[in-house]
């Protein structure tokens, strides 16, 4: 498990969308540099982007099993 924040405009979304990117890159709260498919992050985009206070669990090799946000 690690837990990361994330603050994504709107407009670096949209680049995402428009294929400009596949991969959102973030830092763990531990240290972790951790890399997420940006169509894991649908779910959670607002007007305003992506922003808030995530934990991701993952399997033993690494692989994603469940993305959780639990703050604003």
């Amino acid at each position: 498990m690690a837990e990361f924040r994330l603050d994504i405009s709107r407009e670096e979304m949209l680049l995402y969308y428009a294929g400009q990117g596949s991969r959102v890159v973030v830092r763990s709260r531990d240290g972790l540099w951790i890399q997420l498919p940006a169509g894991r992050l649908r779910t959670f985009v607002n007007h305003d982007g992506v922003h808030g206070l995530f934990r991701l669990y993952y399997d033993e090799s690494g692989r994603i099993e469940y993305l959780q946000k639990i703050r604003a």
